[in-house]
């Protein structure tokens, strides 16, 4: 299971989505000029990355306002509505045009800022424990609680201020045992009212998934590809055996002060043992010796502050188009070292596009 953490303006969410059982996530466009557009489309890869962390039955909660609520169950994953202006949907939010679609993309398409609304949505509902109790509580708790949380080294996943400048998000993943820290606040903060939400989850049937373009030609951003192998984790077995098994997994996360994880997860063992998992992807040849540094960099970190020091439960992945001999051949060197790397490559799926082909290297 993944906890994310997912901010909703808070007239939107009292008003709306709360009321009608979903979570919704809408496109800011600032302006029609390339540099604009190009812009906002890189942004909103990057969200759809995101959305593609939350899967149905993952624990979720709101920030809205200065106060987070909760706890809320997905009760979907993220789709989009299939009556919006096609230009807007998943499959043409790029910027060239796809050359198998002269009329795609948004290059020649946007001319003036439409208002299109919450269009993205997730189902929820209320959150219960594996007994059946109702973890949905109405009243909410100061958000600024979660970085006191910190402190105490009781989660790790949120930065250290909710808002970077180079990184706002509206969907921040947290790991299973950490959503269960802020679930022990709402519960504090609920004591004393023995109300509890209940939530019919609203019916999104007609709605579509959110698709990557993986044509060579359009994926000019990182992001396209993290998303796909988010989607993908525990679903595709050639991934799944590329990667090694998750239980609870999530994008973009911290690994010092204003250094981030691509991907980042771990598998715990029937005997409570985890094993932590550290992803760097590429969307082009993996650049040796820069991209392994960056990796060893990132799993340091995860050994001395996540792991107690054990660095034979951490393992390091790198996932590219390519890798050179000077890589393979010190990976494979490294590993003899009871630390581990794995070098996992990807190629497009040609004429279709709809999928990536997964090879491991070493």
């Amino acid at each position: 299971m993944n906890g994310h953490i997912i901010n909703c303006d808070e007239g939107e969410f009292f008003n709306s989505f709360l009321p009608g059982a979903y979570l919704g996530v809408g496109i800011v466009i600032k302006g029609t000029n390339p540099e604009q557009l190009s812009r906002t489309c890189k942004t909103t890869y990057s969200m759809y990355a995101d959305m593609k962390t939350v899967r149905a039955d993952d624990i979720v909660f709101v920030h809205a306002g200065q106060k987070i609520y909760g706890g809320f169950k997905a009760a979907s994953e993220f789709c989009e509505d299939p009556t919006i202006t096609s230009v807007f949907l998943s499959k043409n939010v790029h910027y060239h045009p796809d050359p198998n679609y002269p009329g795609s993309g948004w290059k020649a398409n946007i001319t003036s800022i439409p208002s299109i609304g919450y269009y993205r949505r997730i189902a929820i509902t209320h959150f219960c424990d594996r007994k059946g109790g109702n973890l949905c509580f109405e009243e909410g708790f100061d958000s600024n609680e979660v970085f006191e949380l910190k402190l105490k080294k009781r989660i790790w996943s949120i930065p250290e201020r909710w808002l970077y400048t180079d990184a706002s998000r509206t969907i921040r993943p947290l790991m299973e045992d950490e959503a269960w820290e802020l679930v022990k606040i709402l519960e504090r903060e609920n004591s004393d009212n023995a109300n509890r939400q209940n939530l019919n989850p609203a019916n999104l049937g007609s709605f579509i998934p959110i698709e990557f373009i993986l044509n060579p030609n359009i994926v000019i951003d990182e992001k396209i590809i993290e998303g796909w192998i988010l989607e993908n984790i525990g679903r595709n077995q050639i991934l799944d055996a590329a990667l090694g098994p998750f239980t609870s997994f999530g994008n973009n996360m911290p690994a010092g002060y204003l250094k981030f994880m691509d991907i980042f997860g771990f598998q715990e063992m029937s005997t409570g043992i985890r094993k932590y998992k550290v992803i760097e992807v590429k969307k082009e040849n993996s650049i040796f010796p820069e991209d392994i540094n960056q990796l060893i960099g990132y799993t340091d970190w995860v050994i001395e502050n996540i792991a107690a020091g054990d660095y034979k439960t951490v393992e390091g992945i790198i996932i590219a188009k390519g890798f050179d001999n000077d890589c393979v051949n010190f990976v494979k060197n490294f590993n003899t070292t009871g630390r581990k790397i794995r070098l996992v490559k990807f190629a497009y799926s040609d004429p279709s596009y709809n999928q990536l082909e997964i090879t491991r290297v070493v």
